[in-house]
């Protein structure tokens, strides 16, 4: 068959200039069919998978769905184009890689402006990363690792615009950050329960999540993340959401992890609001020169409406060069006030022998009231751990008033139950202080994997695959990494 349609290309399809296009008469293809319709794929029997050795481009009119587990290795420097629809939805896993992983990289997949993409179970290896300039991006339980810098720059996926979504997903050891997006370009991104690991591995200055603003109508939401950095590099923040050109930007960043990068969340530029909730943000500090970062959260907003604030409630921070820097006349942001404590718990963030809690060099006063700034509470020493106007009278004032750390039931509750190691390899303990039971779950809400507790160390072995996890006993939830 595959010699009956390559002598009829010019019916079925184009192959020249050292590249295939589907003939863009609005078909469906799977691999198989390419594989029929084209030299340019084939499939090895040795290897049990497809070769791609030219550029591949699915046209504006026809589609290609994976609904079946398969690899295509692709060879060095070829790019797949999808001007038309891409669909993966496989049993298990449809995985692009290489020829020769670690050695050679493919130059990526280009979502071109009015295309559409949905990705389910997928995994990308070794290539040039994903480039998005359409609007409509899905992608669920699926990994982009090991990209190197090829169509896509500003990223292991980089967005043009739109409202794209990414969950329950993998990033590691990326050349390039894990996602971007333009500093003038409108891109509202929800980035959900992903893991995200060692990417930015040229050590520019850039974070592993680097989005330019959402634009008007529009929010960036980071939640339920795990953000892990390699301490080597010296030059990687955590997330970034920044409007660098002044447009408009919201943002929701909750309940991450995020750990071991130069900084751990930053907001600049103009025209900015948002929300940093119940967030872990610890020992971001890999930068060697305090004076040019380090923040576990940095607010850096030169020109702002009065009514855009950033509200910053329940967050961790922990073991960070600076714990939270407020810089410009346009940062407006509220760390508690009489509504609403702030709930932030920060300790042993610091420098050169210095305690900094929160730097607020800007002329805006900032209310913080109900956060715990350190386990000895004095008004001597909160206002040690705090600079404003009470040592500098250009800077503004912080309110620290109601100051306390918190303890409550859900707290005490935590104590009696830990999970160790996070991260492990599928096998863990589960300590507990009464009998009890527990269950995992994965990210789906599936149940795949439970049983009893006893008083004492429990030992769970299991056949977890890599990912993140949800442990749940009748007093406590814990997120779980496998790695």
């Amino acid at each position: 068959m595959k010699k009956f349609f390559t002598a009829n290309l010019a019916i079925v399809g184009a192959f020249v200039f050292g590249q295939f296009s589907t003939p863009n008469t609005g078909q469906t293809y799977t691999i198989e069919d390419l594989d029929a319709l084209t030299e340019a794929i084939s499939y090895d029997t040795t290897t049990n998978k497809y070769i791609l050795t030219e550029d591949l481009t699915i046209s504006e009119a026809d589609s290609f769905v994976a609904n079946t587990n398969f690899v295509l290795a692709i060879e060095d420097g070829k790019l797949i184009t999808i001007n038309g629809s891409i669909l993966v939805n496989a049993p298990d896993v449809v995985h692009f890689t290489s020829t020769n992983p670690g050695t050679i990289y493919f130059n990526g997949l280009r979502i071109a402006d009015g295309a559409a993409a949905s990705f389910t179970n997928f995994k990308m290896t070794y290539g040039g990363g994903i480039r998005v300039l359409g609007d409509t991006f899905f992608m669920n339980n699926s990994e982009v690792s090991f990209q190197n810098s090829g169509i896509s720059t500003g990223g292991a996926i980089n967005f043009s615009r739109g409202n794209p979504t990414i969950q329950n997903s993998r990033f590691e050891q990326n050349v390039t950050p894990a996602v971007g997006s333009g500093a003038n370009q409108s891109v509202a991104l929800t980035f959900i329960n992903n893991y995200l690991s060692h990417n930015n591995l040229s050590n520019s200055n850039r974070p592993q999540i680097n989005m330019g603003p959402s634009g008007n109508g529009g929010v960036t939401r980071i939640t339920g993340n795990t953000i892990i950095g390699d301490r080597t590099m010296t030059r990687v923040g955590g997330v970034s959401v920044s409007s660098l050109l002044g447009v408009n930007n919201e943002f929701l960043i909750e309940d991450n992890l995020i750990k071991d990068n130069r900084y751990g969340i930053t907001a600049s530029g103009g025209n900015t609001k948002g929300n940093i909730l119940n967030n872990q943000i610890i020992d971001n500090n890999t930068e060697p020169i305090p004076a040019n970062g380090g923040s576990g959260i940095n607010i850096y907003l030169a020109q702002n409406p009065a009514d855009y604030s950033i509200n910053i409630f329940g967050n961790e921070i922990k073991g960070n060069l600076w714990g939270i820097t407020n810089i410009g006349n346009g940062a407006y942001i509220n760390l508690g006030d009489e509504v609403n404590r702030g709930n932030n718990v920060f300790e042993n963030n610091g420098n050169e022998g210095v305690t900094y809690a929160l730097y607020n060099n800007s002329v805006n006063s900032v209310s913080a009231k109900g956060n715990c700034w350190d386990p000895i509470l004095t008004d001597t020493r909160v206002e040690e751990v705090i600079v404003h106007y009470n040592d500098d009278t250009t800077l503004g004032l912080v309110d620290y008033s109601d100051y306390g750390c918190l303890l409550n039931t859900t707290d005490v509750e935590a104590k009696k139950v830990k999970v160790y190691p996070n991260p492990n390899n599928g096998n863990f303990i589960i300590e507990t202080k009464t009998k009890d039971s527990y269950r995992v779950f994965d990210l789906t809400g599936k149940l795949v994997n439970s049983g009893e507790l006893l008083i004492g160390k429990n030992e769970v072995k299991t056949n977890l695959t890599k990912g993140v996890y949800v442990v749940k006993t009748k007093t406590s939830t814990f997120k779980m990494i496998v790695k």
